[in-house]
């Protein structure tokens, strides 16, 4: 028995994953589900969005939700939740609250479902093999749109988002943590667990949620299963990606200070996902700069090889990418470190305005 939960504060993108998850659940079993979230305050990223155009989009919603709703014999197994406050954390613990049944699913808007991907994301928590499974998060290419594909694959390969093809190359394995993109879990262990914190405003409460959940039982088993994939619409220009860069480091910054008591730690100042140390300390040091660019981009150029070899029969990534991602990858993670270390940074040392501050 499932309760799946999206939220959501793009009615388009909603559209899209709310088709492919009832096509999914008409095709289930058990008893199933579907809450979604919706945050009606308009997506900052969309200012640019007519009236007409968003009423456009809220119609069409509501037609479809309506007309799905009918062709079922329990209507209730849907439910549009409509909120004023838009929050990762605060729109998944509504979802979790309203659930009802033993196996909750987060998938995120925007995600084209394929078909079976239900019960493979579920099995593995019915058979006792997992107590959370994250699913595959492959990245969708379109025809003709190349600059948008380079960027698609340059966000997948290094592993954005839910893992992207750097875990799915990896294949089904034990994981020490998760994220919610495409998620199945327990509803005990989140709710024992004390819920997604609604304090980490700028992301990374599913990775907190992880952390806590590890931390009150430590037998608990996480699997990555890539048979139970997802196809994820990517950030699709540069302004976004920054943006999104730039929030990620904001959450990483959020989850250092929630574990720190207050306290500045050096170990948290270099840590290894932030660039802008060793950028720094390399600088300062002749010679050393160019050996930590050279070993930068050979970093970059091992994934890109791995990721490469290991999905070499599945036919995911184009050949006629093979010239230049080799080049446009290592520019790319330049850019997303530097995006996320700035972030970081800036909000790291304003603890005080912004963990939990819910006006940033």
């Amino acid at each position: 028995m499932v309760s799946i939960i999206t939220i959501s504060n793009s009615k388009e993108k909603l559209l899209k994953t709310a088709q492919g998850v009832i096509r999914e659940c008409k095709n289930f079993s058990s008893e199933w589900e579907y809450i979604i979230v919706e945050c009606q305050r308009e997506n900052s990223d969309r200012n640019c969005i007519s009236e007409t155009d968003a009423k456009t989009e809220a119609d069409e919603l509501e037609n479809e939700i309506k007309k799905i709703k009918e062709e079922l014999e329990n209507k209730n197994q849907i439910r549009h939740i409509k909120v004023e406050k838009c929050g990762f954390s605060y729109q998944r613990n509504i979802g979790v609250r309203e659930s009802k049944h033993k196996i909750l699913v987060f998938v995120d808007d925007g995600m084209d479902i394929p078909e079976g991907w239900l019960k493979k994301l579920i099995s593995p928590i019915i058979s006792g093999e997992a107590d959370a499974v994250l699913g595959g998060v492959l990245p969708k290419l379109e025809k003709g749109k190349t600059k948008e594909n380079i960027l698609a694959l340059c966000q997948s390969i290094l592993g954005f988002p839910g893992g992207g093809l750097k875990y799915y190359a990896l294949g089904t394995r034990p994981i020490d943590s998760f994220s919610t993109p495409n998620l199945a879990i327990r509803k005990d262990l989140v709710e024992l667990a004390g819920g997604f914190d609604e304090k980490l405003i700028f992301g990374a409460e599913d990775s907190d949620l992880a952390i806590r959940i590890k931390s009150k039982f430590p037998n608990s088993k996480f699997l990555y299963k890539k048979e139970a994939y997802v196809i994820a619409e990517p950030r699709k220009n540069l302004k976004e990606i920054t943006r999104w860069f730039i929030r990620r480091g904001k959450a990483l910054a959020t989850l250092k200070i929630k574990y720190s008591n207050g306290k500045t730690k050096i170990k948290d100042l270099l840590s290894r996902e932030l660039i802008l140390p060793k950028i720094f300390i390399s600088s300062s040091v002749p010679l050393i700069f160019p050996l930590f660019s050279i070993s930068y981009v050979a970093k970059v150029e091992k994934t890109l090889f791995l990721v490469k070899n290991k999905l070499k029969n599945e036919d995911i990534i184009p050949k006629e990418y093979s010239l230049i991602l080799p080049i446009a990858l290592p520019i790319f993670k330049f850019l997303a470190d530097m995006c996320f270390s700035i972030g970081f940074y800036i909000t790291y040392f304003s603890a005080s305005s912004y963990y939990g501050n819910e006006k940033i």
